[in-house]
């Protein structure tokens, strides 16, 4: 069998993330089919939490903040160090089956619009 450079037989034939250490933006894709794009510079920080059964990413920017929740989140993490997260999309409810084998799997994104203390949106 022929397989292309960096595939992995072991990987999920269904993946929600992708590394590239040449991404200059974040794509958020949602269940629903609409995506975002955030450039990289705009990212403040990203917050790790390891949770009972679950985690989750927080990832601030200056104009919006996206929970992602799943399994094994924190190669994801990780990869934020670097600004090496391409893409992350939800997984479709028909593959949480495969989320135990020990690959990253997000069930769950929101996006909301940033707010300032007095409840402005920022520019």
């Amino acid at each position: 069998m022929i397989t292309k450079p960096g595939y992995d037989q072991n990987r999920p034939s269904h993946p929600c993330w992708n590394k590239d250490y040449q991404a200059q933006a974040l794509r958020v894709e949602l269940a629903d089919g609409n995506l975002y794009v955030f450039p990289y510079r705009r990212v403040a920080f990203v917050r790790f939490e390891s949770g009972n059964g679950h985690d989750a990413l927080h990832v601030v920017l200056d104009t919006h903040e996206i929970q992602i929740t799943g399994k094994h989140l924190r190669e994801v993490a990780v990869a934020f160090q670097k600004f090496a997260v391409d893409w992350l999309r939800e997984l479709p409810g028909r593959y949480v089956s495969q989320a135990d084998d020990g690959h990253a799997w997000v069930t769950v994104i929101t996006v909301n619009e940033a707010h300032d203390g007095r409840g402005n949106r920022p520019l």
